[in-house]
């Protein structure tokens, strides 16, 4: 009989990484892993991570303990990468998180992988999870995948639907959403999965679940009905405005509003009464709820719902998607992230957008300009054509990339793209393999971003004025000569980094500037000492950590410092979430567990002593100036 394995591993997450994060796996664990099966997956794709959680079954013992992680090809049935993982667990440690990585190839897109975790020593098979990589260029946009029939909450006892309940405290009830799967006839097995969250009143962080959709019975299987359902439970502390939302790989496909404290409404909530927030915050859920329920408010009005007053929530709003970004597997930009981003995705959280006021106004103008030749159009009347590509100028941490994320649904929602996803380049991934090959790179990604935005991020790095072969002016070329195409205007392109390098490569190449006018550039300015320590509290309070008086002004004194010795590589939002995660918690856990303390103010408050003092400088000659000019 095989000796059982000391090790039990409770979970398996996985985040699929690209070519421009290669360099990030040594910070592995900063990735926003999660429980999610399905990831899209594009030619860039370089691999996919892992984080095992690991269970001491020996807890009055340590362990240590060599496993193997054996990479199965489900599809073609052939084991295609194994590697050793050694897995330390002292006494009285419970469980621990470990990492590894498989190199994207041995993989094939489009196909089912299994991941097998084995003792050797104990001849026992400790876990098996499963995973697949969808082919990107095999199927239409995420957004497009599933239709939206209706929606709503029922209690677990009956099948009925309604739009709002008086809910009965510490029971179950479910939020559905009702769809059609639009990929042609395919078993619920190899439908893409979907993403529930439900944010609930008085709670930041969403509840979340990735379920297959399923069918009620063989009728709706014939039909093409299908359904997801996310359980959930009440009490009198959570009740109030819910907002249910359903996404597919990180796209939002439907959300509605639902109130747990209100007259019992049944029916179903459909049309705008399901369309998915741009944004979510407590206002906007609180506008959309009053909207649908008084149809002849303002705030119904399709400019309002669709832009405006989203906008208004997106800029002012405190919050991020839990990212998600859109497009973690091909997120590039470490300015705002995040997202979440992100993004943690790219950078677990921005969230602190009050300085983009500027941008929120160039967006507003340029929606109601491009509002009102749709309405000139309509009639019959001439219109004028508005350009649509942008500049973004900022240091790393500033938000441009959320920033575009979020243009990109809103000009989506104002039909002024038709998908309004984000492909995310740079110089490194625009290059060919061989000279005068940029051509065929860059117009993959031009037509990869139709429908929507082609981020370029550091889009200077392009322009090399001292080397005259430097192919970066193949790519170049191509980008001016899709831009003069005013036949292809389905697509924007938004160019970002710092604002005296993009100044300089746009004078040097005015068929830019043309094409990019200045009421298109859009300036990311830095944050503030005091915008740095907001963000790194908001982010603690998201956390359920709390900085006891000593711990705040140590926290503030560094980050001043810090803002203080800045250069043109500090990451603004990204620096202080880096060093929460790698420098304070750790020193937090460090004294934690030495003196012994396991109550919940020893857990959850930050001391003065856990707080890194300032790095000694050499010198402060690289101080730099607020980035951003006035265009």
């Amino acid at each position: 009989m095989n000796k059982k394995s000391p090790i039990y591993v409770g979970q398996i997450q996985f985040y699929t990484y690209n070519l421009d994060q290669v360099d990030d796996l040594a910070l592995i664990n900063q990735f926003p892993f999660d429980v999610r099966s399905d990831f899209i997956a594009e030619p860039s794709l370089a691999g996919i991570a892992v984080k095992i959680c690991a269970t001491n079954e020996r807890f009055d013992s340590g362990v240590r303990r060599n496993v193997t992680l054996t990479l199965v090809d489900v599809t073609s049935r052939c084991e295609v990468a194994s590697l050793p993982l050694k897995i330390i667990l002292r006494k009285q440690e419970c469980f621990k998180d470990f990492y590894a990585h498989f190199s994207a190839d041995s993989m094939i897109l489009g196909h089912t992988f299994k991941l097998v975790v084995d003792d050797p020593i104990a001849s026992d098979t400790i876990y098996r999870s499963v995973f697949r990589l969808i082919d990107a260029n095999s199927l239409p946009h995420p957004a497009e995948w599933y239709g939206i029939c209706d929606g709503g909450v029922r209690p677990a006892w009956e099948d009925t639907l309604y739009k709002s309940l008086t809910t009965n405290d510490g029971q179950k009830y479910y939020v559905r959403f009702n769809i059609e799967q639009k990929l042609g006839y395919r078993l619920p097995s190899v439908l893409p999965e979907l993403e529930l969250r439900l944010y609930v009143p008085d709670e930041e962080t969403p509840l979340i679940m990735f379920a297959e959709p399923r069918c009620m019975n063989s009728d709706d299987f014939k039909d093409n009905i299908w359904y997801v359902e996310y359980p959930f439970t009440t009490s009198y502390d959570r009740n109030g405005l819910f907002y249910a939302e359903l996404l597919c790989m990180e796209y939002p496909v439907a959300g509605f509003v639902f109130a747990t404290d209100e007259e019992t409404e049944s029916g179903k909530w459909s049309g705008i009464e399901i369309e998915p927030l741009d944004e979510y915050s407590t206002d906007a859920v609180t506008d959309r709820w009053v909207a649908v329920h008084h149809q002849d408010s303002p705030a119904t009005t399709s400019e309002t719902l669709d832009f405006d007053k989203l906008l208004d929530d997106f800029i002012a709003g405190e919050k991020e998607k839990a990212d998600a970004d859109a497009d973690k597997s091909q997120e590039a930009e470490s300015d705002s992230e995040d997202e979440s981003e992100h993004n943690e995705r790219l950078l677990s959280s921005l969230d602190h957008l009050t300085r983009l006021r500027s941008v929120k106004e160039k967006l507003t103008v340029y929606e109601r300009v491009v509002r009102f030749n749709k309405m000139r159009s309509d009639r019959g009347l001439p219109s004028t054509t508005s350009p649509l590509h942008a500049m973004f100028l900022g240091s790393p941490g500033t938000g441009k990339s959320t920033v575009a994320k979020m243009m990109g649904v809103m000009l989506h929602r104002a039909g002024m793209l038709s998908k309004g996803h984000v492909v995310v380049r740079e110089r490194a991934t625009l290059l060919g393999q061989n000279y005068n090959s940029e051509a065929e790179k860059t117009m993959e990604a031009i037509e990869a971003a139709q429908g929507g935005i082609l981020f370029i991020d550091e889009a200077y790095q392009l322009y090399q004025p001292n080397d005259p072969r430097d192919p970066g002016k193949f790519v170049i070329e191509t980008l001016l000569t899709a831009l003069a195409d005013d036949a292809n205007r389905d697509w924007m392109l938004v160019m970002a980094g710092y604002s005296d390098q993009m100044k300089r490569m746009f004078d040097m190449n005015p068929g830019f500037k043309s094409r990019i006018p200045d009421s298109n550039i859009y300036v990311f300015d830095d944050f503030t000492e005091s915008e740095l320590m907001e963000i790194a509290e908001k982010y603690l309070k998201r956390n359920n950590y709390t900085l006891s008086d000593d711990a705040r002004l140590a926290l503030a004194a560094r980050l001043n410092t810090d803002y203080a010795r800045r250069d043109k590589t500090f990451g603004n939002a990204r620096h202080v979430i880096n060093m929460i995660q790698t420098e304070i918690l750790p020193s937090m856990a460090v004294r934690v567990i030495t003196a012994g303390l396991s109550d919940e103010t020893a857990l959850t408050e930050i001391q003065g002593t856990d707080i890194p003092s300032p790095v000694p400088s050499l010198s402060l000659a690289s101080t730099r100036p607020r980035i951003g000019f006035v265009a």
